[in-house]
């Protein structure tokens, strides 16, 4: 039972910090989106372990509950990038694992709710606003959250899932699920919450009549379950956008005459052209530009829910930039979320890569995040080097700033960074900074009073912990974290 006192004094305190317009819906007028009667225009990443780390894609360390540092980490560091909103998949779609939203089908676990009310009361700290996707990837589960409704109901056609009256029914019941969760942090039901723009139909899920040779036919029972979806959130719930992510409207236009549907969207990857088919048409930063138009003369808001921004996707920073300028400079373009970004872990340096594999030709073409995954301000991987991933997290940082038309201002200053380990031999480790660029390491002999600075911004988050080689027993140390700008936060507490 929920201590209603102590929610209603974190309420209060929560609400006396939010932004000006945190507590306005973000609408829909005709093909633009709007926020407090303005033209709301974003870039912003997509974070997917925001509810369930280790979901989908699939990670060897298997589901777990992100910390509450990393989901604040996550969105210092979003807003350091500039972004107004951030998608994330697994506050609402997570199926079939003890640590699920729904764990078994028509069964539902409030404690997996609790990453996400921590990761909305965070956005409601930032002025963020949330997508919500409803079902997708699914690291436990064959063929995704749409594959586990599937085995549950004992089918073995994925088309089941959208003909299907009981698996409707079933999904539905997820959906209210979500929707009518009361937040334990703020109090708010999810589908009362500001913070959260936009609920998302299924990641991509149009594709498996294409994968199957469903055809037009197939086709056509994804648009009609689309607006039976789409109708059904618009019944629970009288405030929120409705996405449809199905990605059907390039083979299929009528899904964009659905009269539910309030914003549709693509995913963008070069890296994943040749999977679509040989022959087929390349993606392009004129792609964006077609699908747009496309969307927007059916009356309905584009947005990009996903793009890639590594060198597997555009070959040089310069190919990346005319993606990023032609984004900003199309007025049917509402918004556009990069994938994806990672966070710092609580004890040193930043979370493991997701989807790993040590396959460098296989990280190359295949699902990886040694291409995908963005650290920011950049790390090396087998597929990026650090310098590169740097300067695409600033091109990203600049463009968010440029879609929403406002100036580029300087570089926040990073946290002061928290000494998690000190081990004798001068072994230290520390907490990472959002936005840090790099670290000073100070050390104070036994028996004086004055810091000597021994690593002058010589550290990275890759170089966490850190090893003094002139280490002396029983020496104190702290660490300043410095950003882009030269600029550094306070020294962390001594140890």
């Amino acid at each position: 039972m929920p201590n209603f006192k102590l929610l209603l004094v974190l309420s209060a305190a929560l609400l006396a910090t939010l932004p000006v317009h945190s507590q306005d819906f973000v609408q829909r007028s005709g093909t633009h989106l709007t926020l407090a009667g303005q033209t709301f225009r974003y870039s912003g990443p997509n974070i997917e372990w925001l509810g369930l780390e280790a979901y989908g894609p699939h990670d060897a360390a298997g589901p777990r509950y992100p910390s509450h540092f990393e989901i604040d980490d996550a969105f210092a560091t979003a807003a350091e990038m500039g972004a107004k909103v951030v998608r994330a998949q697994t506050m609402g779609d997570t199926v079939g694992c003890p640590q699920c939203i729904e764990p078994e089908q028509g069964k539902f676990n409030e404690a997996a709710f609790q990453s996400s009310d921590y990761a909305l009361a965070a956005a409601n700290k930032h002025g963020m606003r949330l997508i919500i996707p409803l079902i997708g990837d699914c690291a436990t589960c064959n063929f995704g959250g749409i594959g586990q409704y599937a085995a549950w109901n004992g089918k073995k056609n994925l088309q089941d899932f959208f003909t299907d009256p009981a698996m409707i029914a079933a999904y539905e019941r997820h959906i209210d699920a979500v929707l009518n969760h009361v937040n334990a942090i703020t109090g708010v039901r999810y589908k009362d919450d500001p913070s959260i723009m936009a609920w998302e139909n299924c990641n991509m899920c149009g594709l498996i009549p294409l994968m199957t040779g469903g055809g037009q036919a197939g086709l056509a029972q994804v648009a009609a379950w689309t607006e039976t979806i789409g109708a059904h959130i618009k019944q629970v719930d009288a405030h929120h956008l409705y996405l449809d992510t199905t990605g059907i409207f390039r083979y299929y236009p009528k899904a964009l005459d659905n009269p539910s549907t309030d914003l549709v969207t693509f995913e963008y990857y070069p890296h994943w052209d040749a999977v679509m088919g040989p022959g087929g048409p390349a993606t392009t930063a004129e792609t964006f530009t077609h699908d747009a138009a496309t969307v927007t003369a059916r009356g309905k808001v584009f947005i990009v829910n996903e793009f890639g921004w590594d060198r597997t996707d555009w070959k040089t920073p310069e190919d990346f930039q005319h993606v990023l300028d032609t984004l900003a400079k199309d007025p049917n373009v509402s918004g556009d979320g990069f994938w994806t970004l990672q966070a710092h872990l609580d004890n040193f340096g930043f979370q493991p890569i997701p989807a790993d594999n040590s396959n460098v030709a296989f990280a190359e073409k295949g699902e990886c995040g040694e291409w995908w995954a963005l650290y920011y301000p950049g790390i090396k991987t087998s597929i990026n080097t650090t310098e590169d991933m740097a300067a695409r997290a600033q091109q990203l940082r600049a463009h968010a700033y440029a879609i929403s038309g406002t100036p580029v201002p300087p570089h926040a200053t990073p946290p002061p960074p928290v000494i998690t380990s000190l081990v004798i031999g001068g072994m230290v480790a520390w907490r990472g900074s959002a936005g840090a660029v790099r670290y000073s390491v100070e050390r104070m002999d036994p028996g004086t009073t004055q810091w000597k600075t021994i690593c002058d911004k010589c550290a990275t988050d890759a170089d966490d912990p850190w090893v003094d080689p002139h280490a002396a027993f029983f020496a104190h140390y702290r660490v300043t974290a410095w950003n882009a700008d030269n600029a550094p936060s306070q020294p962390s507490q001594p140890r």
